[in-house]
């Protein structure tokens, strides 16, 4: 109960930007596609850079965003094959996204926060980068084919200006190059506009819509993705690990599945307007996804003793 408590009040403040979000949409007139425009064209680049440029790299850890890519392309492909045979339109685009792009940052990054130490978080960001990575490149990919041909969807991601961010962060990691304080100054700044242009990206979406967006095996299969099945494939990589390869402890096991358990990201919310993917759906399986997480991540915390 303790555990549930502390993760509950811990969240809290992210409940509330979804529905400030929401407020400013429906009475502000807030543009939900603005918001997200913002957060994947300025903020989102920006913040990537920062935690790239001044990443403490250690070479052991270097294999772990490759495997947490792999699954989640594993996870998109595997969902966006299935949503083509049930669906047949871009609901399958959808359904791929909301099972195999988790909410890392906005959500995983305070879980973090609350259950590991300075060091260990900072490898979570390292980690993260998986996650950033796989929404810069296939995760945005599947969005665009949602309504684009290969070409249009190939050359959008040409535009998408992350991978460049992350890609030049590396090159200034790498040389040594030390950044202005100023810049950091900044950085924080942009850094928690993201979070909060994030979260509300959600509620803005919501704003607008006339009614709950809720289709029963939509969800079912989502949840089933992102929830059971995504996890899962991390559960057995952290076995072969422990049995066969032994390439790392404990503490980067849970932190593997901090960022398997957490719920749909809200980035998606930002794909679906930008890409006029059907965003209400897509705001409504985030927060039901979001709502639902707030009792199952408990529970896996408490079943696996992460942070106990």
């Amino acid at each position: 109960m303790s555990v549930f408590l502390s993760l509950f009040l811990n969240l809290l403040p992210l409940y509330a930007l979804i529905v400030i979000g929401f407020i400013a949409g429906r009475f502000l007139q807030v543009d939900r596609q603005s918001i997200g425009t913002l957060a994947m064209y300025i903020f989102m680049p920006v913040v990537m850079f920062g935690f790239v440029a001044d990443l403490d790299f250690k070479l052991e850890y270097i294999a772990l965003p490759f495997i947490l890519y792999a699954i989640s392309t594993i996870v998109a492909l595997s969902f966006l094959k299935l949503g083509r045979k049930i669906y047949g339109d871009n609901q399958a685009n959808l359904m791929s996204m909301c099972a195999s792009m988790g909410n890392t940052g906005y959500f995983g990054l305070p879980l973090a926060l609350l259950f590991f130490s300075k060091e260990l978080v900072a490898i979570y960001i390292f980690m993260n980068l998986s996650s950033l990575i796989f929404e810069a490149t296939i995760g945005y990919y599947i969005a665009a084919r949602g309504n684009f041909d290969v070409r249009t969807s190939i050359i959008k991601i040409i535009k998408f200006p992350t991978p460049y961010a992350i890609a030049l962060g590396l090159a200034c990691n790498q040389s040594g190059v030390e950044l202005p304080e100023i810049f950091w100054t900044y950085w924080t700044h942009f850094k928690g506009a993201y979070v909060v242009c994030g979260m509300m990206i959600i509620g803005a979406a919501l704003s607008t819509l006339d009614r709950f967006v809720f289709g029963v095996r939509f969800v079912s299969l989502t949840f089933a993705g992102k929830f059971v099945v995504y996890p899962l494939l991390a559960f057995g990589f952290i076995a072969l690990d422990q049995h066969i390869l032994q390439w790392f402890e404990q503490d980067i096991h849970n932190l593997i599945m901090i960022i398997a358990i957490v719920p749909p990201g809200a980035n998606i919310a930002a794909f679906a307007t930008k890409m006029n993917l059907q965003p209400e759906k897509a705001a409504s399986t985030i927060l039901l996804g979001t709502v639902f997480a707030l009792f199952y991540i408990p529970l896996v915390v408490w079943m696996m003793g992460i942070g106990l």
